[in-house]
């Protein structure tokens, strides 16, 4: 980019996607002074309840100590605070990417805007895991394949897709649900703070693709619709099962625990039942992923779109068809 192209930047004048730039400055946050950054993580805290991570809220797992479910659980919480510290470092580098690529001076604005939100959350994390005074687990190999294929990503449609709407709402899921079970104060500050700066973040990706759906033709939106609601429906469709249970068993193991394989057996089949009950709820429209919301809310559920990609008859598709109207994207983020 020249000098030249900056002197006079185009605004979309889209009030939604200028809101929340507006609204990354009034709803901001300190991180040295509205964390209190004095509060102990003991290491026999618990910092999550029962229930708040796959096989943790089997009747399996309850039965265990109380002091055993405070280590696996806090493991747990390990694990992913250290997975979300190194995807708030992607969206850092995805946000400068974008500032750099696009020439809307909205679009450019909200992208720096956000930089600095994900340079706060992966402080905050890793200020939080020093805390616990612990080493964390290393992420997965799935995980760390995705955020690679992010980061790789060169145009700004795919970085925003990839990362601001595929990962952000893949992440708020986890963090809504951490949020909910979080019993430590210092764990719950930094998820209710991160938690409101992530739900800006995905607006940005909804609003953006929304717009873009309606400047190009059928075939380009059917294009990128396929790579969004396959790795969405994959994402959703990948249930707890004997990989993830062969963590929780690693980490029931160094906590003393000796009768694994029966325990693991109970763990498995219980949770498979808590698996197929979310499912129905998913196909029943009862209880939607954010991935599915806002596939549907951007426009990538439109009958067009599904038809040509044969899933128009998918049992999620048709379960996110089947709750209630979303609110229309139109110029703002909570019309």
């Amino acid at each position: 980019m020249k000098t030249r192209e900056l002197v006079a930047l185009y605004n979309t004048g889209h009030r939604g996607i200028n809101s929340l730039f507006a609204k990354a400055h009034s709803a901001s946050w300190d991180i040295e002074n509205d964390v209190d950054w004095g509060l102990a993580v003991q290491s026999h805290d618990p910092l999550v309840t029962d229930g708040w991570s796959p096989f943790s809220s089997t009747a399996a797992f309850r039965s265990l100590p109380e002091d055993v479910k405070a280590y696996v659980n806090r493991r747990g919480v390990g694990f992913i605070l250290n997975t979300l510290q190194v995807g708030e470092s992607v969206a850092q580098n995805v946000c400068a990417k974008i500032a750099l690529k696009v020439h809307e001076e909205d679009y450019r604005n909200h992208a720096v805007a956000q930089a600095m939100d994900e340079a706060r959350h992966h402080l905050a994390y890793r200020r939080l895991i020093e805390k616990m005074n612990e080493a964390v687990e290393d992420i997965d190999a799935v995980s760390e394949a995705r955020l690679d294929a992010v980061l790789a990503f060169e145009d700004p449609t795919y970085l925003i897709a990839g990362e601001q709407f595929y990962l952000e709402n893949q992440a708020m899921d986890i963090l809504e649900s951490m949020q909910k079970h979080a019993c430590h104060p210092l764990l719950s500050k930094i998820l209710t703070l991160t938690t409101r700066d992530e739900t800006r973040h995905m607006g940005f990706g909804v609003l953006y693709l929304a717009e873009w759906l309606k400047r190009h033709s059928l075939d380009d939106q059917i294009i990128l619709a396929e790579g969004i609601l396959n790795a969405s429906l994959d994402v959703i469709m990948d249930r707890p099962g004997k990989v993830m249970l062969a963590r929780v068993l690693r980490r029931l193991q160094a906590a003393g625990v000796s009768n694994l394989e029966e325990l693991g057996e109970r763990m498995l089949a219980e949770q498979q039942a808590i698996n197929e009950n979310e499912h129905s709820s998913i196909v029943a429209g009862k209880r939607l992923p954010h991935l599915l919301k806002s596939a549907r809310r951007a426009g990538f559920m439109k009958p067009e779109i599904l038809e040509a990609l044969h899933l128009d008859k998918h049992p999620l598709i048709m379960g996110a068809l089947r709750g209630e109207p979303d609110p229309i994207v139109t110029d703002d983020v909570t019309s």
